[in-house]
């Protein structure tokens, strides 16, 4: 019966598999297609129908495509307090994520965080993976890092974050002599001081105050 309904469409049955198969290739090809030059982030918000924008696009939950640079994340819902953040996305972490977890304010957001325990307690994961990745990703863009704050008797050299992923050097001493031996310290723990902008605190204009 089957055999005898098979050879009856064969030519319809060949048909529709060929045309089902190229869609999913022309799919498949259209979805590769957009990713080309492009890395993937993985957005988690808790609560999950909460309104996300990247850069002021509205997104979902899950993993987004997008060109690599810095972007601002941020999520809103009714009865919760708005999350945002910053996120560089690049192809030098080993995941790029960014984790949202909105406050409950009013009594109704309270009740349903009460009984959605667990799903703040699965994002707290992927803000431990983000925060793992982009301390690396930090770390390895600069290493200094490692080695500071470093303090001597007589002075002390720390570091501040920039806002594009870099640092500033800061010199902790009001001694002019030791501000030179702390630049020096710097070449000795193997890095050019000149690659740095240089804050030097507790500095004291020996010209004095303009009035």
């Amino acid at each position: 019966m089957y055999y005898d309904f098979i050879q009856a469409h064969k030519r319809k049955i060949i048909a529709g598999t060929l045309l089902f198969v190229t869609a999913i290739i022309v799919w498949s090809m259209v979805i590769i297609a957009g990713r080309i030059g492009k890395t993937p982030v993985t957005i988690s918000v808790v609560p999950s129908n909460a309104v996300v924008t990247l850069n002021g696009q509205v997104v979902s939950n899950g993993t987004q495509w997008v060109a690599q640079g810095t972007y601002t994340i941020q999520a809103t819902k009714d009865g919760f307090k708005t999350e945002k953040k910053s996120v560089v996305v690049t192809g030098e972490k080993e995941k790029n994520v960014a984790a949202l977890s909105l406050t409950p304010e009013s009594d109704n957001a309270k009740a349903w965080a009460k009984t959605h325990d667990s799903d703040y307690k699965k994002n707290e994961t992927y803000g431990a993976i983000e925060a793992s990745n982009n301390g690396k990703y930090f770390t390895a863009k600069n290493p200094i890092t490692t080695k500071l704050p470093y303090n001597d008797p007589y002075y002390t050299i720390g570091y501040t974050p920039r806002t594009d992923g870099g640092v500033d050097l800061t010199i902790s001493t009001p001694s002019p002599r030791y501000r030179f031996y702390a630049v020096e310290k710097i070449r000795e723990l193997g890095y050019d001081p000149t690659d740095f902008v240089i804050v030097f605190k507790d500095f004291k204009n020996p010209l004095g105050d303009k009035k």
